[in-house]
């Protein structure tokens, strides 16, 4: 009997032995993994170039290539007012020749006789009156101007939301790692904690193990995470114009600030302000002046026009001459072209009043919508940070009463899932702030720190998603 209970404690010692062994290889392998992930992480991180929002946005705005053609674009309206205003002054012409041919006729010595003569002329001529059409051209140019330059302004805040955008997702990737990597170091502790639990007969093998898959699945889940990260930061650097990817610097953050700005303010700032509304309003400006140039086709039009000329068979030329004339039409009949201009710009006219009332109601629809976005976030912003603080306490709990034998290892793995969960969520209503406030700043065309009547406050909340100590 003595013999067989000792045969019996060696073997369980055995057992035991060699199932901590095998634990402790393991907890080793997977450390040692983990080390080479970190440093290769880490590696790359150093070789990757870091820039705040401030330069992200600027280097966007110098190499978008929506912003360079709406530049572009702009350029040519403005060419087409210097056209307008040429319109007005008088034309110059400068013109001269020389001739020589045979006369048909012999001189004594039986030589062809040529007569040579030499000219020139310098012209010039204005229009007195055309019906107004060259002012209404002007106008017309000058309003299509106007409305490129909100175009242009437009494309400027779309290229502003497209890297912001991209900025922001890149702090939260950057953010989901941090909320990985404390995950993984608590599943970490709670092993070697199981672990003390199974030595002092409290716990089975199979909530070891059960920690350990939760262990690996979060292993994965981290680099899933960097793989995301790595993705963001050739997407910033994409919108940015560059080939390189490109990381947020490290003071980066997410914090909100406070929006001091109410829904009806801000539809009313953007109705007066937004570059799509007034880009429209422009062209139904142009449009206006379209219809009375093509109009001003009845009127009688007048011109002035004058010159000087010199001509001889020497040169230089020696016989002077001038001339003024005045000279005016009234078209009577030209086909229905007058009439066919006119409905033209009437119909453009209509199409454009159309698409001021267009951007008017879209403009109220976005702004609405952004805001909607901005206010659920920051209220269900407050929720997630009260969720976080509560997921710690419930997993501090649930890590007593385990250890007491009250709980059981699913409930410490819901603890565990809860935390997460919640980390994560207050990182996504935090992105979807940001965004909100670049779409409003967007669709207004101007920064929301510039229209605020009061500095805006930068919100004093905790982090609640900084790595947890073990």
């Amino acid at each position: 009997m003595t013999d067989e209970d000792g045969t019996g404690a060696e073997t369980s010692r055995d057992r035991t032995r060699a199932a901590t062994l095998s634990l402790a290889v393991a907890a080793l392998t997977a450390l040692a993994g983990a080390g080479e992930i970190h440093a290769q992480e880490t590696t790359a991180t150093d070789s990757v170039r870091r820039v705040s929002l401030e330069e992200a946005t600027e280097i966007a705005l110098r190499r978008s290539p929506s912003v360079e053609q709406a530049r572009a674009n702009l350029s040519s309206a403005r060419s087409g007012v210097t056209g307008a205003v040429g319109s007005f002054l008088p034309s110059v012409n400068l013109g001269y020749g020389y001739s020589t041919a045979s006369t048909g006729r012999l001189d004594p010595t039986g030589q062809a006789i040529t007569r040579t003569s030499y000219s020139t002329q310098i012209t010039s001529s204005v229009t007195l009156f055309d019906g107004m059409r060259r002012f209404h051209d002007l106008e017309s140019s000058r309003k299509s101007a106007a409305a490129q330059r909100q175009t242009y302004q437009q494309q400027r805040y779309q290229a502003l939301l497209q890297v912001k955008t991209a900025f922001y997702n890149a702090v939260a990737a950057r953010r989901r790692v941090q909320v990985e990597q404390a995950r993984v170091e608590r599943l970490r502790n709670q092993l070697g904690f199981v672990r003390q639990q199974i030595a002092l007969g409290q716990a089975t093998r199979a909530d070891s193990l059960s920690t350990r898959v939760d262990l690996n699945n979060a292993q994965v889940a981290l680099l899933n995470a960097r793989q995301n990260t790595r993705s963001a930061r050739y997407t910033l650097g994409e919108t940015m114009g560059l080939r390189e990817p490109t990381a947020p610097a490290e003071a980066a953050t997410l914090e909100p600030d406070s929006l001091d700005w109410g829904l009806d303010e801000l539809v009313a700032v953007a109705r007066e302000q937004a570059p799509s509304v007034r880009s429209a309003r422009l062209q139904l400006q142009a449009a206006e002046a379209d219809v009375s140039s093509a109009q001003s086709a009845y009127w009688p039009s007048f011109s002035l026009s004058g010159g000087f000329d010199w001509a001889s068979e020497a040169f230089p030329p020696e016989n002077r001459s001038w001339s003024v004339r005045v000279s005016g039409s009234l078209p009577l009949f030209n086909g229905l072209q007058r009439e066919t201009s006119i409905d033209r710009a009437q119909a453009q006219l209509e199409v454009s009043r159309a698409q001021e009332r267009a951007a008017e109601l879209a403009v109220r629809t976005d702004v609405n919508d952004a805001y909607s976005q901005v206010e659920t976030a920051v209220a269900q912003l407050d929720y997630a940070r009260e969720s976080v603080e509560l997921a710690r306490e419930n997993l501090r709990v649930t890590r007593q009463r385990y250890r007491q034998g009250v709980a059981t290892i699913v409930d410490l793995q819901q603890a565990q899932i809860a935390l997460q969960q919640a980390q994560v969520d207050v990182i996504r209503r935090q992105f979807d702030y940001q965004v909100g406030v670049a779409q409003l700043e967007s669709v207004i065309g101007s920064d929301l720190e510039e229209l605020s009547p009061t500095p805006r406050q930068t919100s004093g909340a905790p982090n609640s998603i900084d790595e947890e100590r073990p």
